[in-house]
């Protein structure tokens, strides 16, 4: 290769020469044809041209699933690294043997030997580079010792493999090949090698088609649906001739029944996606089909405890290891170790799994499994911040998966313990759905055979009532959880739902029955030395002055909930009690003390995975961001924050609903369409996206210096302004270099001069130099 000069002879034409006769003689290995351009995988070839290049490295497998494009990168391989060869690239398809002992034969035929002894092979390559392609080696394990024994017979041979397992022999380098890349916030559009691939082969059938933004987010959706599976996507295009990509991606539903039809020049194994899995699963053993059948009871990924759990075989490991190396099973990111199938093949093997009598078994299991897990995330609460929260959002969806088995089945009691499990888990980030579930659940059969698990789930479906401010159902339904615990005799249980009474009297209006009740639940807590309950009082009490127009009784009730939380070290506890102080200070006209406050919320709200916090928290922060004059921030904030918002499915607090309305007003006219465009924006935006620009304007604003912030009425971003125009700079420039609009920059002017009660630039351009804001403006 030209990367190693010993590849090749010292002489260009003898080179040619050499390629001309051994090309005529090696007919039988000719490169098959290149069906379409390559797409999207660039690295890859640069990966295998590096590793080719090293003089120790004979053999190299390209390891992935069925579909993944194995043979699609081995052939441009070929047709690119083959010119660097003496003798060029010789292609052996290996699919159409049967019988291990096939394969030297026919690698002797390709290559022009008069027979497969390995004599008569290194005679025939001699001292000659050749880069030998051996397409589709999975079924053929047994033959990998004479393929290591040849990649050894000369220095200048290199055997390229494409296989869905490894071969195991010494010497043997991998390359595993996953799916290509999906689109991401970072990458939309063509910028992903799936959406691209899938739109070329939907040109191939429609040339008429583009990427176009009404379609992009269907499409995108398209290729996350199929994992960016090459042969998925290509199956999937050619489905556009009989359907809109709407009704595509509705069809999606059951991707194997959807994706047949292939090319039919391609493998047998390849004319649908059923059959390219098919034809791996057919290379496992018994044992290895079982576990790979129980794979098929999880979504989203797994653990090898979970594995163990379902298919309670001793060697689970040993059958997961073997899946792995069979392609069928991927490494999966995650809190712990974790697998995943890509969705064709979990489908495969949620079906082959309903095939089998042990289904019902392993779905238990599997149930059971995810129960117990959640109940012991459950007795570690305090530290859901942390690990457990993330070893719970990693298994979303098999949690939801048990739950919907267990209903299915009325296993009441078993779904009444997941669910009061799960409940601070869910917590503000998914009260819609909590609340549905809790909805199906107390009024399953045999639930009433349950009464503390039914009282605790009317508890906590009166609470998901009140985050909706479904008001009326729940009382209805935290009367009910009071009776029960009253004939329980559960007095802890009739305290929280009195608590829950007064909060929902509370946000309904009823301010004066919320008060008194509130009075009644602090006594009781306090007699049982209830400190978080406490909390939650103080908490809920600050909530309901704000809502009666009375932020300094608030505050000091959040100082409460400062001080408790302070003594139980919950960071949660902190950052609402700083964030809802800093609200009551802000909104007393108390700026210097609510913007500390907001920011040392901000830094306590970074660690906790509370979506209520971080959606109200985001938004009272993008009041300050007005405030300070940027504007473009506050919006993308206002965005960021109402699409985690809607999320939840909750609406916002009465408390709080008139200033997000009067902030929404404010910035639209100040901005026009910009306001739009940049609250859209912010729409698409997570708040990791957002932190590095909240945390540079929290540390600008408060590291003004105070003589600057006290002593004069300007904000932040007019201060900005004001150095810039002191120092002679246009308008335009300003807008530049500060990131905002010409307008939004004479805006800025505008009100400083209304401010200072100046008459012109000149006036403000002295009065910063004599303050010291920017040396002399020059002329």
């Amino acid at each position: 290769m030209k990367s190693q000069p010993s590849f090749l002879p010292s002489l260009v034409y003898r080179r040619k020469v050499l390629m001309t006769v051994f090309r005529d003689v090696l007919a039988p290995g000719h490169l098959p044809p290149r069906p379409t351009p390559l797409v999207g995988r660039e690295a890859e070839i640069l990966m295998v041209s590096g590793l080719l290049s090293r003089p120790q490295l004979h053999l190299l497998t390209l390891r992935g699933p069925g579909g993944i494009g194995k043979t699609r990168l081995a052939l441009e391989l070929a047709y690119t690294l083959g010119p660097e060869f003496d003798l060029g690239a010789v292609w052996v398809n290996l699919v159409s043997l049967r019988d291990p002992a096939e394969v030297l034969p026919a690698i002797a035929q390709a290559i022009g030997a008069p027979s497969a002894d390995r004599a008569d092979l290194g005679a025939t390559i001699g001292t000659h580079s050749l880069l030998l392609v051996l397409d589709n080696f999975e079924h053929l394990p047994t033959a990998a010792a004479d393929i290591a024994a040849l990649a050894n017979i000369t220095s200048n041979l290199r055997i390229l493999i494409t296989s869905r397992c490894a071969l195991h022999v010494r010497g043997e380098h991998e390359l595993p090949l996953g799916p290509l890349p999906l689109p991401t916030r970072a990458s939309r559009g063509l910028e992903s090698a799936a959406v691209r691939l899938f739109v070329d082969c939907v040109q191939a059938v429609d040339p008429h088609f583009r990427l176009t933004p009404a379609n992009e987010p269907v499409v995108s959706r398209i290729c996350c649906l199929l994992d960016g599976i090459p042969l998925a996507l290509e199956l999937a295009a050619s489905r556009l001739r009989a359907v809109t990509v709407d009704g595509l991606l509705a069809w999606l539903e059951r991707p194997l029944e959807v994706l047949t039809d292939g090319p039919r020049d391609g493998p047998h194994h390849g004319d649908s996606l059923r059959s390219t899995i098919g034809w791996s699963v057919d290379l496992l053993t018994a044992q290895q089909r079982l576990a790979f059948a129980a794979c098929g009871t999880f979504i989203g990924g797994f653990t090898l405890p979970a594995l163990e759990a379902v298919t309670l075989h001793e060697s689970a490991r040993s059958l997961l290891i073997a899946l792995v190396e069979h392609s069928m099973v991927q490494a999966a990111e995650g809190p712990e170790s974790r697998w995943r199938l890509l969705e064709p093949v979990r489908e495969f093997a949620e079906e082959l799994l309903n095939s089998l009598p042990e289904a019902g078994v392993f779905r238990e299991r599997h149930a059971l499994y995810y129960l117990a897990l959640a109940e012991q995330a459950r007795r570690c609460e305090e530290h859901l911040e942390s690990f457990w929260f993330s070893r719970l959002a990693a298994d979303d969806a098999n949690l939801n998966l048990a739950l919907q088995w267990l209903v299915e089945t009325e296993r009441a009691q078993q779904a009444l313990r997941l669910v009061r499990a799960l409940g601070p888990y869910w917590g503000h980030d998914a009260t819609q759905k909590h609340h549905n579930w809790l909805c199906r659940i107390v009024d399953m059969p045999g639930a009433d055979g349950e009464p503390d698990l039914l009282a605790d789930g009317l508890r906590d479906l009166g609470l998901t009532c009140r985050n909706l401010h479904r008001f009326a159902q729940a009382r209805q339904v935290l009367g009910r959880a009071g009776d029960l615990y009253r004939q329980l005799g559960n007095a802890a249980g009739e305290a929280d739902v009195l608590l829950l009474l007064a909060s929902v009297s509370s946000g309904a209006g009823d301010h004066d029955q919320a008060l008194e009740l509130f009075q009644r639940v602090q006594r009781i807590f306090e007699n049982l030395n209830h400190r978080q309950r406490l909390n939650d009082v103080a908490n809920s009490l600050g909530v309901t002055y704000l809502r009666l127009g009375q932020p300094a009784d608030a505050f000091r009730c959040f100082e409460r909930t400062e001080a408790l939380s302070l003594e139980r070290g919950s960071e949660g506890g902190l950052a609402f009690a700083k964030g809802l102080m800093g609200w009551s200070a802000y909104l007393q006209g108390e700026r210097s003390t609510a913007l500390p406050l907001a920011r040392a919320a901000w830094h306590h709200m970074l660690t906790v995975p509370n979506a209520l916090l971080r959606y109200v928290l985001l938004h009272m922060l993008a009041f300050h961001a007005r405030d300070a004059g940027e504007l473009t921030l506050a919006a993308r904030m206002v965005g960021c924050s109402d699409a985690m918002r809607i999320r939840t499915g909750e609406p916002w607090d009465v408390c709080f609903a008139p200033h997000v309305k009067a902030l929404d007003v404010a910035l639209r006219a100040e901005m026009g369409e910009q306001y739009v465009e940049c609250r859209v924006e912010g729409e698409t935006l997570s708040l990791e996206d957002l932190v590095p620009e909240v945390q540079a304007f929290l540390d600008h604003i408060l590291t003004v210096p105070p003589s600057i912030k006290t002593g004069t009425p300007l904000t932040t971003r007019e201060l900005d302004v004001l150095r810039l125009l002191a120092q002679g700079i246009s308008d335009k420039r300003i807008a530049q270099h500060l990131h905002i609009s010409a307008t939004t920059v004479s805006k800025h002017v505008s009100s400083m001069l209304g401010k200072l009660e100046m008459h012109n630039r000149v006036e403000l351009a002295r009065w910063a130099v004599e303050r010291g804001l920017v040396d002399a403006p020059f002329s």
